[in-house]
């Protein structure tokens, strides 16, 4: 009712009117003192002088303020009990929609920080505290480490370390469980660390991070608050879910790295014994390739010295034949002689002793120092010996020295067997190949010289490109220079593995020469995301052979032209095509001689027919620039190709678009110098 207009002469109408204003401000969120206020107001209109100059009942005033605090109170009771469920429903809600992206971040990536620092942010969503830090327990160092944090200084993680019970957080860590400080800074176990900035922290709770499983403590969850709070019991129960959650997806995150790391290295140790299996059939260099060896045994057991030693049956001595020390930064693989020498009478030797009983052994690093044996007197603390086994015995060892104590694993002494392995295979292919040398004297001494000189010199300046091709920009134009001419030395190669087989010079076929020629260009110049399928039709060019000059100019002309259709036709491409098609051509009453074309005939009168070879290379690139002219617009490449072709082969040579316009076609015509093998059937020309 309205007593602003109409008076109420009532005490208990003027009580209900109370009860039901205190209400109305409760319903619509207005403060009690806003209730008793109006309350106040109408009893003092209400319940002003009475007629006589009698003051107001105070007990009345008192009755009313007290209904329109009792209305506002019922009120307020029953609307808290209305949205008590709702607030309830909201807050799971909010915690689900946390743990919901805590998962989504351990499933959608598996690093560690960026899942932490995902979690620490949907913590303090939920919790509405100002601060939320992850710690994680390093068991090497005892130690937790600060590894994610929102609200404090970020350039504390990875700095900030706490022992085990040092601080709240390293308390709750130590005893397992969950710790929640009302004042953190009255509390003896607060530490204040200045790098964290947490100034205005005051109250405090941390969960531990606890893998059940295993029983192990992986790190904890802590919150700190600005203002002073009690946390409630199903805040911790939150973070205790949350810590359940975390502590599996760390550990989750922790076995990939470890994963991926052990992956890197088995690929690392494979590649390793792979070039080491590569540099020993590309070389006949044993001090080079035993020193590489040497270094990278060590190297991939962090080992700091390594020594190879080679057994000498017949006189029953150890002589040291590579060293590689790699705390010494002007060593290097070129180092191959050891200086001074050290032989080692196998009876007198501790060394030699423990590599004669074939299976790996830890010696004392001083063993057989007073022989000066190499690391001997350098401080080392550790020395692991590896037998050199071949299918005929022993024939040497591998010596690692560490500067501390160490205990190689199982998988370490695997690998370094592998590696033992290889250098017996080197030492042993050294003996057969002198051997070899020694019985080829006696057919042909200059056979014997020109193979090694040639085969050693070809390697060697292709070993040195390469290695000088490793301190150069990958797609720099230099590299790319460097690999054409290691391609051009392995086309050489070829021809020499081909020509030079044997005591013998040999001839060759078209299609054996074109195959290993373009595909040592296809392995040296092909970038890693480029696919080049090589295809060398068989039909005539198993068929046509070809003597030791023209089959070393067509090995520099197939290099050149495979070498120009991966660098400039494939450019940009992922995948790309090389065909070779190769046919004898016979053309009666005509043959040509050094450049010189006449007719001849038989002296029975019949014609005699000249044969000349036709050669086409092609490839679906990217085709010839516009306005290609092979005289002005020619690179290198095609400059050495059209040379060879018409000074030396005495033919002819032309490029152009495919008909098909899908990349270009190079076509080779000459006519060799010495008599062919006739073709079965011979093909139109």
């Amino acid at each position: 009712m309205e007593l602003h207009t109409e008076k109420a002469t009532h005490v208990a109408e003027l009580l209900d009117w109370a009860r039901e204003r205190g209400a109305y401000h409760a319903e619509e969120g207005l403060s009690v003192g806003a209730a008793v206020e109006e309350a106040v107001r109408a009893a003092g209109e209400n319940l002003g002088e009475q007629e006589g100059g009698e003051k107001p009942d105070v007990g009345a005033l008192v009755e009313v303020v007290s209904a329109a605090v009792e209305g506002y109170i019922a009120a307020h009771n029953r609307y808290a009990a209305q949205a008590l469920p709702e607030r309830q429903l909201r807050d799971r809600v909010a915690e689900l929609t946390a743990l919901h992206r805590i998962n989504s971040a351990a499933n959608s990536s598996l690093n560690l920080g960026d899942m932490l620092k995902e979690t620490a942010q949907a913590v303090m969503a939920v919790t509405h505290a100002d601060v939320c830090s992850i710690f994680l327990y390093e068991p090497e160092w005892d130690q937790l480490v600060l590894t994610a944090t929102s609200g404090l200084n970020q350039e504390a993680v990875g700095n900030v370390r706490l022992r085990l019970g040092e601080g709240i957080a390293g308390w709750a860590a130590m005893v397992g469980k969950p710790v929640a400080v009302h004042d953190a800074w009255s509390d003896p176990r607060f530490k204040y660390i200045p790098a964290l900035g947490e100034e205005r922290a005051m109250s405090t709770l941390v969960v531990p991070v606890v893998l059940f499983t295993k029983e192990k403590l992986v790190g904890v969850i802590a919150l700190n608050m600005y203002e002073e709070r009690n946390f409630s019991e199903d805040e911790t129960q939150f973070l205790e879910t949350v810590a359940g959650e975390l502590a599996i997806a760390i550990e989750n995150a922790r076995l990939y790295e470890q994963t991926d790391a052990r992956l890197r290295q088995k690929v690392a140790e494979l590649s390793t014994l792979q070039g080491v299996s590569a540099h020993i059939a590309a070389t006949l260099n044993l001090a080079e390739v035993l020193t590489l060896i040497a270094y990278q045994a060590a190297h991939l057991v962090h080992a700091d010295a390594a020594t190879i030693y080679e057994l000498h049956p017949a006189s029953a001595t150890m002589e040291l034949v590579a060293q590689y020390n790699l705390k010494d930064p002007n060593h290097t693989i070129h180092q191959g002689k050891v200086n001074p020498r050290v032989v080692m009478n196998t009876p007198n030797s501790v060394i030699a002793e423990a590599i004669m009983r074939g299976v790996p052994l830890q010696l004392a690093p001083e063993a057989d120092s007073q022989m000066e044996v190499p690391f001997s007197r350098g401080g080392y603390r550790s020395m692991f010996c590896v037998p050199l086994v071949a299918p005929r015995g022993i024939m040497g060892g591998i010596c690692l020295y560490n500067i501390d104590e160490k205990v190689f694993s199982e998988e370490q002494v695997g690998l370094l067997d592998a590696f033992a392995h290889e250098a017996a295979i080197a030492l042993e292919n050294s003996r057969l190949y002198d051997a070899a040398l020694r019985g080829l004297k006696t057919k042909s001494a200059m056979l014997q010289e020109m193979n090694h000189r040639v085969r050693n010199n070809l390697q060697t300046v292709a070993g040195l490109l390469s290695m000088q091709l490793r301190r150069m920009a990958p797609d720099g134009e230099a590299a790319t220079a460097v690999r054409e001419s290691i391609a051009r030395i392995q086309s050489m190669a070829a021809v020499h593995d081909l020509m030079m087989s044997g005591t013998e010079v040999q001839s060759t076929t078209v299609y054996e020469l074109a195959r290993r020629v373009i595909e040592a260009a296809v392995s040296t110049l092909t970038r890693p995301r480029l696919r080049v399928e090589v295809k060398i039709a068989p039909d005539d060019a198993e068929r046509i052979r070809v003597g030791s000059q023209e089959a070393t100019l067509l090995a520099l002309l197939f290099n050149e032209l495979a070498s120009n259709a991966i660098l400039h036709g494939f450019a940009g491409r992922e995948k790309g095509r090389i065909e070779v098609h190769a046919r004898q051509v016979e053309v009666p009453g005509k043959t040509r001689e050094a450049g010189k074309v006449e007719d001849r005939k038989e002296q029975t009168g019949t014609d005699r027919r000249a044969r000349f070879i036709a050669i086409e290379v092609k490839d679906n690139g990217r085709g010839l620039p516009e306005g290609f002219d092979l005289e002005r617009s020619a690179n290198l490449g095609l400059n050495i190709v059209r040379t060879l072709v018409v000074s030396d082969l005495r033919g002819n040579f032309s490029m152009t678009d495919r008909e098909d316009g899908q990349g270009t076609l190079a076509r080779i015509t000459f006519t060799p110098q010495q008599a062919q093998q006739p073709a079965t059937s011979p093909p139109t020309a």
